[in-house]
């Protein structure tokens, strides 16, 4: 008996496969939501790329970037102290602590940060990126940068997309 349980996983597999070929039908393919983008893409005067270009200096793409960071981690900088995983803090204080850091960047949040937000910066951020920002000697992202190294590879990847619409 047990000689015939390879074959029989075999037969299985090909009388599995043989009903898929003949009757199963194909799924439908939904249009409506390819025509409904392809209108959206009309009423742009630019593509998508080239609108977030014209705002990647922005200091709110610059706070929405580390925003997003900071709740859902980052991984494509490949620094000597490795991942940085997401969730570290609230995502209520996650505005605070961008906002803080776009001051070390020399760089103004459209509203002021609370007092607070230094405190969830140094007991959040502060140990791997230091309480100025730089990094630990370069071990972590220096968020002093006038650019941060993300958005820099964003913008670059950006403007390669551009060029090839």
């Amino acid at each position: 008996m047990q000689k015939l349980i390879p074959y029989l996983a075999i037969l299985i597999v090909i009388v599995y496969a043989v009903y898929n070929a003949k009757f199963r039908k194909p799924r439908k393919v939904d249009t409506h939501t390819s025509t409904q983008y392809e209108e959206h893409i009309k009423t742009h005067k630019t593509t998508h790329y080239e609108d977030e270009l014209s705002h990647i200096n922005t200091p709110e793409y610059t706070k929405q970037y580390i925003i997003k960071v900071i709740n859902h981690g980052s991984n494509i900088l490949d620094f000597k102290g490795g991942e940085m995983e997401g969730g570290f803090a609230a995502h209520d204080d996650a505005e605070k602590i961008a906002c803080y850091v776009l001051e070390l960047s020399g760089k103004k949040c459209a509203t002021p940060y609370p007092e607070n937000a230094a405190m969830f910066y140094t007991s959040i951020c502060g140990g791997c990126h230091g309480n100025d920002g730089k990094g630990l000697g370069g071990t972590y992202p220096d968020l002093t940068k006038a650019k941060m190294l993300g958005i820099e590879q964003r913008e670059t990847f950006l403007k390669s997309m551009s060029m090839h619409k």
